[in-house]
């Protein structure tokens, strides 16, 4: 995979944080993803079909996604329900709409997915063969959080 895939799902996961959720996430460290094990309680996944075909994933904790639920919509939750996947797979939606947006001014084009969310200990996304998954890693307060890229030229 191509490291100048990362960038836009990096600047725009920044922007929506800060824009609709009112937090500012601190970047960490760029990884290469040796695992198809998510670090976090709640993930969302959103596939991308076209010039660039793949997914991305977002994964925090579960205190983590409740901050975020209520930042972005005003409601407090101190159990995992729908409203709070419902949130998880919004930000992404709004993450990957604006990669989307930063990809095409670039002129590579692609189709995003409905997200789907995934909540447990230990669970796991699958990889392309073949497809290598870079990771970014981010902190809010004393929470991190990450957004995982594999994408494929073409599709």
């Amino acid at each position: 995979m191509k490291a100048e895939y990362v960038n836009p799902f990096i600047t725009s996961t920044s922007e929506v944080f800060k824009t609709m959720v009112g937090i500012n996430p601190e970047r960490g460290e760029l990884y290469l993803k040796s695992s198809d094990k998510l670090p976090y309680d709640i993930s969302g996944i959103i596939g991308l079909a076209g010039q660039a075909s793949g997914f991305v994933v977002i994964s925090m904790s579960e205190k983590l996604a409740y901050n975020v639920l209520e930042n972005f919509l005003g409601e407090v939750k101190t159990e995992m329900d729908e409203d709070v996947m419902d949130a998880i797979g919004e930000i992404l939606n709004m993450i990957a709409g604006g990669a989307k947006q930063i990809f095409s001014k670039k002129g590579i084009r692609f189709k995003i997915s409905i997200p789907n969310v995934v909540v447990g200990k230990n669970h796991r996304v699958g990889k392309q063969k073949n497809v290598q998954s870079i990771g970014m890693s981010f902190k809010v307060g004393d929470e991190n959080f990450v957004i995982e890229v594999s994408l494929n030229e073409g599709s």
